[in-house]
């Protein structure tokens, strides 16, 4: 359970171990999350091949960011790129030009409106639910999902995957902060840089934000489920289209 040591992925982790609240334990070595494949080293491959058995990953980022950083190739695992959002709906063109944007994620919406927005937008929510059965149908070895940082997109899916094998607010959201762990220190050095350019501290804020988890992100897609639906559970059903029958076939193969 717990941190997965990955030289070049530093968000990378496993959900085995985790509670949920009738008393079942998630198995480990089956469900993990992690932030981009691109950097991963030799060993890091091998820890995924052997240790873990991966069978499948979820690519959950951008056709544009695919293209500027490919997932490396990791043998015996399909590789599946199922974004949750595409460029154009954020307000990001195709143009060369733009690209660099995309690296720095600069014109996105305020994050609390992204997060609503995956949870709101006919597509999003098509693709969410699209990414999740691909993890509830994965019978032999791992399933790893990711997107560039492993927080936002990663942490909505985590939640939800969560929330279906009835693991509690409080325990999901503890799982979504963890994150700020793993990256302090590759955001420390990014914000002296950020500082050294001359960058004001207004947008450092608003630039450290990006690539932090913060209660508020997730919440807020909570509170949209919960005001539309009433409860998770029921934007799980009604709007994700899962079924009471196909839960419980994926509790029974995830927890021990």
């Amino acid at each position: 359970m717990g941190k997965i040591y990955l030289t070049g992925a530093d968000n990378a982790r496993d959900l085995g171990g985790m509670k949920t609240m009738d008393g079942g334990v998630l198995r480990s070595g089956h469900l993990l999350r992690s932030n981009r494949l691109s950097r991963i080293t030799k060993k890091d491959i091998q820890i995924l091949e052997d240790q873990y058995h991966l069978h499948k990953i979820i690519d959950l980022r951008t056709p544009m960011e695919v293209e500027q950083e490919e997932d490396k190739e990791i043998s015996g695992a399909v590789y599946m790129n199922i974004p949750f959002f595409v460029e154009a709906m954020v307000g990001i063109s195709h143009e060369k030009g733009n690209r660099r944007k995309m690296g720095h994620m600069d014109d996105l919406p305020k994050m609390e409106d992204l997060y609503v927005m995956i949870v709101e937008n006919p597509f999003c929510r098509k693709q969410m639910q699209k990414a999740l059965r691909q993890i509830m149908e994965t019978k032999e070895g791992a399933v790893l999902w990711h997107c560039t940082e492993g927080k936002d997109r990663c942490g909505l899916l985590s939640a939800m995957t969560l929330f279906l094998l009835g693991v509690s607010e409080q325990d999901v959201m503890e799982d979504y902060l963890k994150t700020n762990k793993s990256a302090a220190k590759r955001l420390d050095k990014m914000y002296e840089k950020w500082r050294s350019l001359g960058i004001s501290k207004g947008r450092l804020e608003r630039m450290q934000g990006l690539f932090m988890a913060k209660e508020e992100y997730m919440q807020a897609a909570l509170d949209s489920m919960k005001s539309e639906y009433g409860t998770v559970d029921t934007f799980i059903k009604n709007a994700l289209e899962i079924t009471d029958e196909e839960k419980e076939v994926f509790r029974e193969q995830m927890l021990q």
